[in-house]
């Protein structure tokens, strides 16, 4: 059984925020993602929320695409005449739906696939199989239902189904015998099902679904085996459930690096603007990525001017390259020093600064790259970043380059000032921790080593409640380290709001 990923939530209306958040996040990142969604009630402040926060924040719609999991057709024999508004309606799920969410979303007739009930059954059924097989599904939409069903699929339905026709249950309700239907197996293909659950009355099915054995006679016994299922639900839902597993994705609208399986094959550059920079700001985050990715730290100064008794300048300049290529044997990173002039000229940012940088950016071609954040006020940090941000605009034309901003001890983010989360397992942080001290000179003056993971221990202690929770809520578990960063997304042409030549 694939473990479910928990967001914890106060109550319905705090679940509806975070699926918000998560819905919007997704659609900015992938602006063509395809949606299931259903025609339920429990959805219904779900969709006014969104369309709501959608036209606030000024995302964007108009390429989403929307697959409806089902759809009535035909009349029940024992069931009494349908209404009028149903006669006239020949989808009545999509019509709900077209009211509710795709209309406010501004969403064209086009973008949206669903199943049409007046259609020959088996060339319907063929059409929408042969849709899925073509464009699959990114995110799959559904509630937690107090008996395990999923949608029209009720007790004893084939997990292995495809899309097409089921029996209805409880005909006199819908006025149906029968109802389109994605299948079980539809949902298995889906790159992620967002799965949301509000109410005590559902604690139990959530706690059998989470912590549970897999149950073959339970349709949502299916989302057990998908590797990516994320369950959004409040305190009442949640109520039986013993352990909240760590989680990772996209959750509250921050990222949270999977430390279990992070990403692989990028170019990573970590600006460091004095030697032992990178490793107190990023160094577990470096010691996660280095194993399957390149890491690169662009060492910016000499450090010539720190404190480090009875030596000369050149000596100074020695023991902290020394110390910075120990460093990047433990973390796992190519070390290269840059010696920018800006440090020997109160931090005045030349074209011989970005001329330096320009040609490393050339020369490794990063995917990702570390930068001090904007609101960091240490001179040299501010160089560095200026530097950086020219460069890449020199030097990185048409974008490519995604910048991460990490914070310091001596520069910490406030609230609203990062949007993603790098949980540091145990080894990650150890490394961390050996690279900083491997800065001997520097931590003999200032434990660095001591604030990094008081630091670490802070943003994993408070970050769960106050940013993925909400205040009072039951917290998600992250890695007892954590690093945070503001991704500025792909950089060249324009410098962020902020940053000045």
């Amino acid at each position: 059984m694939v473990p479910i990923r928990i967001v914890p939530a106060s109550d319905e209306e705090h679940v509806h925020r975070k699926l918000v958040t998560l819905l919007l996040a997704a659609v900015v990142e992938k602006p063509d993602l395809v949606v299931s969604v259903f025609a339920g009630t429990p959805a219904f402040g779900l969709y006014r929320l969104l369309t709501e926060r959608a036209a606030a924040e000024e995302v964007d719609f108009g390429r989403v695409r929307f697959v409806v999991f089902d759809e009535l057709t035909g009349t029940a024999t024992d069931a009494p005449p349908p209404s009028a508004r149903h006669r006239a309606a020949e989808a009545p799920f999509r019509t709900v739906l077209q009211e509710r969410l795709f209309g406010p979303l501004g969403v064209p007739a086009s973008r949206v696939v669903a199943f049409n009930p007046a259609a020959d059954p088996a060339a319907e059924t063929a059409r929408i199989r042969s849709w899925l097989d073509l464009a699959g599904v990114d995110i799959a939409l559904l509630s937690v239902d107090s008996r395990g069903h999923v949608g029209f699929h009720t007790a004893g339905a084939a997990l292995d189904s495809a899309a097409g026709l089921v029996n209805v249950e409880n005909r006199a309700r819908w006025g149906a015998d029968r109802a389109f239907s994605l299948g079980l197996a539809d949902l298995g293909r889906a790159s992620h099902v967002l799965l949301f659950a509000c109410g005590k009355n559902l604690a139990e099915v959530v706690q059998r679904l989470t912590e549970g054995s897999f149950d073959p006679d339970q349709p949502v016994s299916v989302l057990q085996r998908h590797p990516h299922v994320t369950l959004v639900a409040d305190r009442g839902a949640l109520s039986q459930v013993n352990q909240v597993e760590r989680i990772s994705g996209f959750h509250a609208g921050f990222y949270i690096l999977d430390a279990a399986a992070p990403p692989t094959g990028r170019i990573v550059l970590v600006v460091s603007p004095h030697p032992d920079d990178a490793a107190i700001s990023a160094g577990g985050t470096m010691a996660l990525l280095a194993p399957s990715n390149r890491v690169v730290t662009a060492v910016m100064t000499t450090g010539h001017r720190s404190f480090i008794p009875n030596t000369r300048r050149e000596e100074r300049i020695a023991i902290r390259e020394r110390e910075a290529a120990q460093e990047a044997r433990v973390l796992g990173s190519e070390p290269r020093f840059l010696h920018l002039p800006f440090y020997d000229a109160d931090s005045e940012v030349t074209d011989r600064d970005v001329d330096i940088v320009a040609a490393l950016l050339v020369e490794i071609r990063p995917d990702w790259l570390f930068i001090p954040h904007r609101k960091d006020g240490h001179p040299a940090h501010q160089a560095s970043r200026r530097t950086v941000l020219q460069a890449v605009r020199r030097a990185v034309p048409g974008g490519g380059v995604e910048v991460w901003s990490y914070e310091g001890p001596w520069a910490l983010f406030g609230r609203g000032d990062f949007d993603t989360i790098v949980p540091l397992p145990r080894p990650a942080f150890e490394k961390k921790a050996e690279a900083i001290r491997a800065h001997a000179s520097q931590v003999s003056r200032t434990p660095f080593d001591v604030a990094a993971e008081s630091l670490a221990r802070l943003r994993s202690a408070l970050v769960p409640e106050s940013e993925l929770a909400g205040f009072g809520a039951r917290p998600p578990r992250l890695e007892p380290w954590v690093e945070l960063f503001r991704r500025e997304g792909s950089r060249s042409d324009a410098s962020p709001a902020g940053d000045g030549e």
